[in-house]
């Protein structure tokens, strides 16, 4: 079929449709073996390229399988460098646009590194677009949207039939849905950003597509707001994205004089990092990040019988005695979740310190309107309550740290050939053998990822 993109897409700039086979997954230690790319252009013309890639790797049985693709085939292909310049030509410029788009991207990207050259473009994920434009569908796999669409006559699993197909598939939403909302649909994916009026031209143009942490400046030399980012050039675009841009964003934008970012190699990096330079830098508008240290956790004392809850900063965590429930962001945070959990659960108003007896064996509010069982006046006994209390906090009790010593993570950025090793001790990160102060957020994100397979904590050595 012919392949055409309306004026409405194109009108946002040129667009490179492209798809690499490959002999393997891993875009550092596996190569390309072909490369297909159709460039749309603004003015309408279209401009076509593709090539078998030698990758000085043998390809794999079950890979030339898949592809067709052969180590005979390919033998006496050029390699990436002697193509690098055709490939740039055509990606140069252009929205790069492929299915699963960070696989092509990471492989690209990879194949410059390695001749000591420098790649980024703006990315276009057709995944994505599919999810965004049918979000009933099942299936965003190209097999699948190729049948949804009724899509046929490409040569699957070579480099330019899925480019073609990934093109058709563009083009058909088009036609289907109308042009304009696929191209509202790309420009909130792309996060097209209107830059700031007092930011240079070329500003956005050399952020890094990788995890990192990004600085925004003022008039002076100290930064104004201080975030992190799994993709910095993702991030920080989508602050001047008009789509996007919230009251906080517009008022960053009238502010802003330069950005800086810093890459590391994983989101942990980036938050770890952003934390840090919080603390020493007090950005202006990094409020809700500086009341970190209003953490805290609730602790049970008085003993088994009808015991009391009291307030423990997190900075003291390790004072506490017995078990820790939380973390809560601030006191009134903590309170309201515990009144919350008292009604469910008929808690005495008493016990929880929302309120006093005036007298001995005065009931709570909670027992006169009947959302108390009756400690406050000897009904119920103190060790019921007790077991009643705990079955209330369970669902925030702190957990055990899983390990013996402290632990080390590797972190990696596969894309951009970066590794980072952090160090962990009873949930809290470490820093030159110094274990800091208690982060709710470095928490969850240390407990999630050690709840998942492929992540590999070991000892400290």
């Amino acid at each position: 079929m012919p392949l055409h993109l309306p004026p409405a897409l194109t009108s946002l700039g040129d667009f490179a449709f492209i798809d690499v086979e490959t002999t393997g997954a891993r875009p550092l230690e596996d190569r390309v073996t072909e490369i297909a790319i159709i460039r749309f252009h603004a003015n309408g013309e279209q401009t076509r390229w593709q090539s078998l890639i030698n990758p000085g790797i043998p390809i794999p049985t079950e890979i030339q399988a898949l592809t067709g693709i052969t180590n005979a085939m390919v033998r006496d292909a050029p390699d990436f460098f002697a193509v690098r310049d055709d490939v740039r030509r055509m990606l140069e410029g252009a929205v790069f646009v492929a299915h699963n788009a960070r696989f092509d991207y990471g492989f690209i990207k990879n194949e410059f590194r390695r001749q000591q050259e420098a790649f980024t473009a703006d990315v276009l994920c057709t995944v994505r677009l599919s999810r965004r434009l049918y979000p009933n569908a099942t299936g965003h796999g190209l097999d699948a949207i190729i049948t949804r669409h009724h899509l046929d006559g490409f040569d699957r699993h070579r480099a330019m039939g899925d480019t073609e197909a990934t093109a058709a598939f563009v083009q058909n939403a088009a036609d289907e849905l109308s042009a304009s909302t696929v191209a509202a649909a790309v420009r909130a994916l792309l996060r097209t950003p209107s830059l700031p009026a007092n930011l240079p031209a070329e500003a956005l143009q050399d952020i890094p597509d990788s995890p990192g942490v990004y600085l925004f400046y003022g008039i002076n030399d100290m930064p104004i707001y201080i975030g992190k980012a799994k993709h910095l050039r993702e991030r920080i675009r989508a602050h001047f994205s008009s789509d996007h841009m919230t009251p906080n964003d517009v008022r960053l934008s009238q502010e802003m004089r330069r950005i800086e970012w810093i890459p590391t190699a994983g989101e942990f990096g980036a938050l770890l990092l952003e934390g840090q330079l919080i603390k020493e830098r007090m950005p202006l508008h990094n409020v809700a990040l500086r009341r970190r240290e209003k953490q805290g956790f609730f602790t049970l004392v008085g003993g088994s019988d009808a015991p009391r809850l009291e307030w423990l900063p997190a900075a003291a965590m390790d004072t506490a005695n017995g078990d820790l429930f939380g973390p809560f962001g601030d006191r009134s945070s903590a309170k309201k979740w515990l009144m919350y959990a008292a009604r469910e659960h008929r808690l005495c108003d008493h016990q929880l310190g929302f309120s006093r007896p005036r007298t001995v064996g005065e009931p709570c509010f909670a027992r006169q309107v009947g959302r108390c069982h009756g400690v406050c006046e000897g009904v119920e006994s103190g060790t019921r309550y007790s077991e009643r209390l705990l079955a209330a906090l369970e669902p925030m009790r702190f957990p055990v740290w899983p390990y013996e010593a402290d632990v080390v993570l590797e972190e990696r950025d596969v894309a951009n050939d970066r590794t980072d090793l952090l160090a962990f001790d009873r949930w809290c990160a470490m820093s030159g053998g110094v274990r800091l102060p208690f982060d709710g957020d470095v928490f969850r994100l240390l407990r999630r990822t050690i709840s998942k397979a492929g992540h590999t904590f070991r000892p400290l050595a």
